[in-house]
């Protein structure tokens, strides 16, 4: 730009300079009018021919100088102008490269935010069919627990049922024992007490015939009769007492099968309390991947904002770009028509300055770069020391579990998403999830748990925005225990899940 207005400025004012001399023209006119007088005194003044010849050589010669002077003012004319165009032909191919920059600028800003916006819809993709996945297991969690709820409940309901028909048959059967050992008690009595009638009256009769020795023979027999009812009656007190005694015991049966009834029943109730509190739980759980999903999305609406937010940053710059340039164009036309100020000697030193500006420009350009590249580069040494910061939640590689748990603890969830927002800014870093178990239980469970435990973290960090591809997850079980002591405290220390970072 600089060198095109200097260009148009030696052009003016060489045009200008050139107009100070008269045409050509005018100079044969005057040359004409200026001969007329002399030729005329030459007639009238015999003897003056030789004044007249010096004249009119001198008027040659002013002529001769003065055309040189017009054809050197018409060179300089004719360079100004080569100048010009030489100078406007660099504007054109300086607009042209501007244009091809914003082009190729508009190009990788589409480009990028296609990208961006791919991306973006693949984790939108992910985090749906995740949530799809979560809520599918959840779906199936709470059915699951249902089905056992209910299963129990029919067991208990059963059982009751059972129970009820064990209480009303042993009610029934002491009734009827009841009942059997009254009537067997009062046939035993009357059989007894008809006997001894028979015995009496037979006894009595036979006395009377037979007088003495048959009345002692007689009462020999009434007290064989009287003995033989006492040991009815006897025998009937026992069956009687016998009989109360299966009644009691069939009682405290009966009562038995209540308590057990009592307990099935309640322990039915503890069932289905149990399954209330696990669908509660598994509705919290479900709530709170919602709230989760909702956050991602959120997230990622953000990005999609960043990113046509950049496309508008980038569409008002190219705009800019191209008022400046109409605006630096009018100026120059503006400048082609109202000025006039240099010499055609002062182009070459103006290009050289110009030359010496860009020179001095594109070293400035080169530094900037440098200096960019190598913020950029400590930025990114930072970004990795930060792994390293004993304060940072980076620093902690480690996540401990209680007995037999698999689920991330709540005081570590803040360390695995800051792992998980560390991950998602560096995707050319990736990391191995370890998970292990203490010795307590065998080793085909402690394996399966120490997977259980790595791939809860994992979870974690697909939710958080990182790849699956950075992650692997595996499980040692016992293997690798931190402390080979046998007691709570080096247990404590071997139920964890270990971070290790490696570059891609």
């Amino acid at each position: 730009m600089k060198n095109i207005v200097i260009g148009v400025l030696l052009a003016s004012l060489l045009v200008a300079c050139a107009s100070d001399e008269p045409p050509v023209g005018d100079l044969k006119k005057r040359g004409r009018a200026a001969n007329a007088p002399l030729s005329a005194a030459v007639d009238s003044a015999p003897g003056a021919s030789v004044a007249v010849d010096a004249l009119n050589d001198r008027n040659s010669a002013s002529q001769t100088s003065n055309l040189a002077s017009i054809s050197n003012g018409a060179a300089a004319e004719e360079a100004a102008a080569k100048v010009v165009a030489e100078e406007a032909a660099l504007a054109e191919a300086h607009a042209v490269e501007v244009r091809n920059a914003e082009l190729e600028a508009a190009k990788a800003s589409a480009a990028k935010a296609a990208a961006e916006e791919a991306a973006l819809a693949e984790a939108r993709a992910a985090e749906v069919q995740n949530a799809a996945l979560e809520a599918a297991k959840a779906s199936a969690a709470k059915a699951a627990a249902e089905e056992a709820a209910l299963a129990e409940a029919r067991a208990a309901e059963v059982q009751n049922a059972a129970l009820e028909a064990a209480k009303a048959a042993a009610a029934k059967a002491a009734e009827e024992a009841a009942l059997l050992a009254a009537a067997h008690a009062a046939e035993v009595q009357s059989a007894a007490l008809e006997a001894a009638k028979a015995a009496a009256a037979q006894a009595a009769a036979e006395a009377a015939e037979v007088h003495g020795a048959a009345l002692e023979a007689a009462k020999a027999v009434a007290a064989q009769a009287a003995a033989d009812a006492a040991a009815a009656r006897e025998a009937a007190s026992v069956a009687a007492e016998r009989d109360a005694a299966n009644a009691a015991k069939l009682a405290a049966e009966l009562e038995a099968a209540k308590a057990s009834a009592a307990q099935a029943a309640a322990d039915a109730a503890a069932a289905r309390e149990a399954a209330s509190v696990a669908a509660e739980r598994d509705a919290a759980n479900a709530a709170k991947l919602a709230a989760e999903l909702e956050a991602a999305k959120a997230s990622a609406a953000q990005a999609a904002a960043d990113a046509a937010a950049a496309r508008e940053a980038a569409s008002a710059a190219a705009a800019r770009e191209t008022a400046n340039t109409a605006k630096a164009a009018a100026e120059l036309e503006a400048t082609k028509k109202a000025s006039a100020a240099q010499a055609a000697a002062d182009v070459a030193a103006a290009r050289e300055a110009a030359n010496a500006a860009a020179a001095q420009n594109a070293a400035k350009a080169n530094a900037a770069r440098d200096a960019a590249k190598a913020a950029a580069a400590r930025e990114a040494a930072v970004a990795e020391d930060s792994l390293n910061i004993p304060s940072s939640l980076l620093a902690k590689r480690s996540i401990f579990y209680p007995n037999d748990i698999d689920a991330v603890p709540e005081q570590d969830k803040r360390t695995v998403q800051a792992h998980a927002k560390y991950l998602a800014e560096h995707q050319n870093r990736s990391v191995r999830l370890e998970g292990h178990a203490d010795e307590r239980g065998s080793s085909e469970y402690n394996l399966a748990l120490g997977q259980r435990r790595a791939d809860g973290v994992k979870k974690m960090l697909l939710v958080g925005g990182v790849k699956e591809g950075q992650i692997e997850s595996i499980s040692y079980g016992e293997e690798k225990p931190m402390s080979t002591a046998h007691n709570e405290a080096a247990w404590s220390q071997n139920r964890r899940t270990d971070l290790n970072y490696d570059v891609k």
